[in-house]
């Protein structure tokens, strides 16, 4: 069976990119994708018929019964969110609460929410609150406690970023004893040392500090893989004595593809705290001149730069951490860096972005990945205001991937067929053990009728993430649906649905939407599954 086709000039080269691992993984994962691009206008996203129309493009997505299909790691998606952001959720703790349930994966795990970022190498614990400079961040004893309360309601786990930069290994392991002894039990999984450390300048350091450090600590000249593999033990050796049972997670690179060599350095210095591996991926960043290929644009969010050739850059890194029997996770996800552009970073195009991206990242070998919410930037999902919560398309999208995996997923294999002038995405997951989720993203400026060869039978539904354009900022509907203030639905959902006929399940996917079609399996089919990779 022919398991992928890339048609069109863009995919080929994102094609060309892949290592040998990245399709290995292909294979292992079961997860198949047929890529294609084109271009064209519609006035509205007003349903069209799903009865054959011969004016349209046409796609074809088959599963075959026999399939085997293999498990989606438990807590794949989490959040990460700053340190200083923490205390301004709790204020809004219901809305906070349900936005985050809306991503929670039931039976896949508890959410992971990893807290750091930028604000980790600026934030020390000051339980007596002592003043410090301006640039630095006070963790308090009233901080523990609002985060208690999140994890407990929500039965969150946790990634506590470190400070490298501008603290001591023994004052960060005052910091972590703390957070073990007040924060509930086992609710930590991870210490990560650092914030991309592999960018860090000190040049940059100097003017945010003004040379006001604390504790007479002194910034580092320079950061090499070497200083960050002396600075990992140093910092074992310190938590070692306050949190033996919590692993520690590094290097959390900022450009893993060119950096690799801090992974592997950092593995072949056998830490034996060492539990995880980390690293951070934003396909663009607004910090980029306007003619860099790195700046971003709707267009470019929308291209399989951002998802499949994202994805398969991380091949490398994701090798040598499985070769050395560690997971890998991105604990900080999001299309654009640098705080994110307006015009692209707040437009519907992330909302097509996301699940696609994560789906990629999740084919490629990734064992979790952390959406970063800066809470008082362009790029967050869910920005927090006096009124209540903004729901942006990002967190639309978001939402769509945690339903399309549904309670104890399993990914499917597919085959999707289409012509050359579309840009259509298809993934499949088997749900809750009978049922079966088939996402289709149209990136593309063509409604696409797909037709949907499926071991399933009977009525499905179809959940539709729709919006009046690519560059829409708002009026976002999902499944004929908005969030509101408060975090809730508004709305009546829309309903849809699809009776099978003797071809399949026929299906209009209108320009720049996706589709989730969710149907119930045939008795015995899709049971094989694929072996545990080593």
């Amino acid at each position: 069976m022919v398991k992928a086709w890339l048609t069109g000039a863009e995919s080929s080269a994102a094609s060309s990119r892949w290592s040998s691992f990245a399709r290995r993984r292909l294979s292992a994962l079961g997860l198949v994708t047929v890529i294609a691009f084109g271009a064209f206008a519609i006035s509205s996203h007003v349903d069209l018929p799903d009865s054959y129309q011969p004016r349209l493009p046409r796609a074809t997505v088959t599963i075959a019964p026999g399939e085997a299909t293999s498990t989606v790691p438990r807590s794949y998606l989490g959040v990460s969110i700053e340190y200083w952001a923490l205390p301004l959720y709790a204020r809004h703790m219901a809305v906070f609460e349900r936005i985050l349930s809306l991503l929670h994966v039931p039976g896949g795990g508890p959410l992971v929410l990893r807290v750091g970022g930028d604000s980790a190498d600026r934030s020390f614990w000051d339980p007596r609150l002592k003043t410090l400079p301006r640039w630095a961040f006070a963790l308090t004893p009233n901080w523990l406690r609002l985060a208690s309360v999140l994890v407990r309601r929500l039965g969150l786990r946790l990634i506590i970023d470190l400070n490298l930069i501008t603290d001591s290994p023994s004052t960060a392991a005052h910091w972590a004893r703390a957070a073990e002894a007040r924060l509930p039990r086992r609710s930590i999984i991870g210490f990560e040392v650092g914030n991309e450390p592999d960018i860090y300048g000190r040049s940059d350091w100097t003017a945010l500090t003004a040379g006001k450090l604390i504790g007479g600590r002194v910034l580092p000249a320079a950061l090499t893989s070497d200083d960050y593999v002396a600075d990992f033990r140093e910092y074992t050796a310190a938590l070692r004595r306050v949190a033996p049972n919590v692993p520690l997670i590094g290097p959390a690179l900022a450009n893993p593809r060119a950096h690799e060599r801090w992974i592997a350095s950092l593995i072949a210095s056998h830490q034996p705290a060492l539990g995880m591996v980390s690293a951070h991926r934003y396909p663009y960043s607004a910090c980029s001149p306007r003619r860099s290929p790195s700046f971003p644009t709707i267009a470019r969010l929308l291209s399989e730069r951002a998802t499949a050739a994202m994805a398969a850059s991380l091949g490398p890194a994701l090798k040598a951490a499985h070769r050395a029997g560690l997971p890998f996770r991105v604990t900080e996800l999001n299309s654009v860096t640098c705080g994110g552009r307006p015009g692209v970073s707040n437009t519907f195009a992330t909302a097509l972005w996301a699940p696609d991206a994560l789906f990629e990242l999740l084919r490629e070998g990734v064992n979790g990945v952390n959406l970063h919410a800066r809470a008082d930037a362009i790029n967050a999902p869910f920005p927090l205001t006096a009124s209540g919560v903004t729901a942006r398309p990002l967190l639309y999208g978001l939402i769509m991937f945690a339903r399309t995996l549904g309670s104890d997923p399993r990914l499917v294999p597919l085959q999707l067929r289409s012509g050359g002038s579309l840009h259509l995405k298809a993934w499949a997951v088997r749900t809750g053990g009978d049922g079966l989720h088939v996402l289709l993203i149209n990136k593309g400026r063509r409604p696409v009728q797909v037709l949907l060869r499926l071991p399933a039978s009977g009525q499905a539904t179809i959940e539709r993430l729709l919006a009046p354009s690519a560059r829409s900022c708002c009026g976002v509907t999902l499944d004929g649906q908005r969030l509101g203030p408060d975090g809730s639905w508004l709305g009546a959902p829309a309903g849809q649905t699809v009776t099978p006929t003797k071809r399949g399940y026929v299906l209009t996917v209108p320009r720049l939407s996706a589709a989730l079609l969710s149907a119930r399996l045939q008795p015995g089919v899709l049971a094989r599954d694929v072996p545990e990779p080593t």
